[in-house]
């Protein structure tokens, strides 16, 4: 039952769904797929999220 509540506060890869890796900075934080699928910013002070993911925006 812990294990699953524990779960749906967990970052993972919407490619790979291994675990996100979060390293904190002055500024935010910022999450990171290992195999460099997805990246996460965030700037809670700004209020700002950013996404950026292996397949790029070119569609």
């Amino acid at each position: 039952m812990i294990n699953t509540f524990k779960k749906w506060f967990e970052s993972r890869c919407p490619e790979c769904n291994e675990l996100l890796t979060t390293e904190k900075t002055d500024l935010g934080m910022v999450k990171t797929c290992w195999e460099g699928h997805y990246t996460e910013e965030t700037y809670s002070s700004l209020g700002v999220t950013i996404v950026y993911d292996s397949k790029g925006n070119t569609e």
